[in-house]
């Protein structure tokens, strides 16, 4: 699948005097509506990266406190998983102007860590849980000399915590129901260049280029609701997760990376930046989701598990607001993204080889939320096909799981991201993703 769209160029022409203090504000605006989003984390554990995330229905360990928090009134004990993911994106941009550049490298380890509790003579048929996890965790970091559209975005960086407790109670032997808190905390780092004219000499103008980044710290609450039944050979699973709001505010940084050549149009570009905004206040709206879950076993020893997950990515909003160098507002604007909600499916499939081995993996489709005229070089990846295998080795209380995933995305060709020109430039985006994923569970 190839996308394409025409954007019209993204620096203006000439700066006005006048609008001096507003340039950061201003220049930052393309950007934040694409960093809101990154990729929506749905894997978790290295059981859950090796099914695809299809752990809905069955939700039988402590994952079980993301997964679907119903799933815990049926886990006896105290118990424990913990892991860690390494996350190993690639990210390409090419064209016949600019041949390809690919974005930093950089390998990610959001970590995940599920605690839960049930004691029938204590607590009678609740149980309860806490999970600390990473549910968007998202990079896209461009050369800020060489790539051509670094004027619309070229850093977008989101990394979202979720501190998540829940509870669950056990309605009779098939049927129970959970739900819990979430607390989003986290940074939003977002950054572009700028380039324009300045007045110096003669009253000519001078071509000059700045660096900016923001970097916020934000968060937001929300909630989740899961219900779950389940028999010997086959089961079922739905949860809803609340939108959240993120807001916070931050600080801008700014820096001259090509100074006009004429001395006075050097000067007015240095107080440009000592007027312009110096932070700047952002709230970002993540979409809510309702997944459903459905498994079956031919026999006890094989089970399938085939997952639904509708997430409401057009409702997604993003509000900015500069602040200028003496700390006053600049005018409010809100950023409507126009995105696409989403279906995605995801089937996994687990086997007992032996009684302390089992053999896992999964196929999902995991469409991109961004239509076509919204494609930008924070938000660029299509539409994925998702791969995974993994294993799972049990050790009386004590299981260790390896999970390994593939995502495939489609190449994105868009138009007009290039500055200068007679003719719009054609370009293409392409990625892949590789996802590790090792943790372990106790009993205690």
């Amino acid at each position: 699948m190839r996308k394409t769209r025409t954007a019209g160029t993204p620096y203006p022409a000439a700066l006005p005097w006048t609008a001096a203090f507003l340039l950061a504000a201003l220049v930052l605006l393309p950007a934040a509506e694409a960093a809101a989003s990154g990729y929506g984390r749905f894997q978790r554990t290295g059981r859950g990266t090796a099914q695809v995330g299809a752990l809905t229905a069955r939700s039988d360990d402590p994952s079980a406190v993301y997964y679907n928090p119903a799933g815990i009134a049926e886990l006896d004990g105290l118990r424990l998983a913990g892991g860690i993911d390494f996350n190993n994106a690639t990210d390409e941009y090419s064209s016949d102007t600019a041949g390809t550049i690919r974005a930093d490298h950089v390998i990610e380890f959001p970590p995940t860590f599920y605690l839960t509790w049930s004691d029938e003579e204590r607590l009678g048929k609740w149980a309860f849980g806490l999970g600390l996890d990473t549910p968007e965790w998202y990079r896209a970091d461009w050369d800020p000399v060489f790539f051509p559209p670094r004027f619309d975005v070229r850093l977008t960086d989101l990394q979202i915590w979720q501190l998540h407790p829940v509870a669950a109670y056990r309605l009779n032997d098939e049927w129970s129901v959970g739900g819990g808190l979430r607390y989003y905390y986290g940074d939003l780092t977002q950054g572009n260049n700028a380039r324009f004219l300045v007045q110096g000499t003669g009253d000519l103008f001078y071509p000059g280029e700045v660096v900016l980044d923001g970097k916020a710290n934000v968060d937001g609450y929300g909630f989740d609701l899961g219900t779950r039944y389940h028999s010997t050979l086959w089961g079922f699973g739905a949860v809803y997760r609340s939108a959240i709001t993120v807001d916070g505010s931050g600080d801008l940084e700014r820096s001259v990376r090509d100074a006009p050549l004429d001395p006075l149009a050097s000067g007015r570009l240095d107080d440009i930046l000592a007027r312009a905004a110096s932070g700047f206040d952002v709230s970002l709206d993540l979409p809510w989701e309702a997944t459903f879950g459905v498994w079956f076993a031919p026999y006890p020893e094989l089970r399938f598990e085939l997952d639904a997950a509708l997430v409401g990515w057009s409702d997604f909003e993003q509000t900015f607001r500069g602040r200028d160098a003496a700390g006053g507002p600049v005018p409010r604007t809100t950023v409507q993204s126009g995105w696409d909600d989403t279906l995605s499916l995801r089937l996994a499939v687990e086997g007992d080889v032996t009684d302390t081995f089992q053999l896992s993996g999964g196929i999902a489709l995991e469409p991109s939320p961004v239509p076509d005229d919204r494609v930008s070089p924070a938000w660029f990846r299509g539409d994925a096909t998702v791969y995974a295998i993994g294993a799972s080795f049990l050790f009386d209380d004590l299981t260790f799981d390896l999970g390994y995933s593939m995502h495939d995305h489609d190449s994105v060709t868009v138009t007009g991201q290039e500055p200068g020109g007679v003719l719009p430039v054609r370009s293409t985006y392409s990625s892949d993703d590789k996802v590790w994923s090792v943790s372990a569970r106790y009993r205690f």
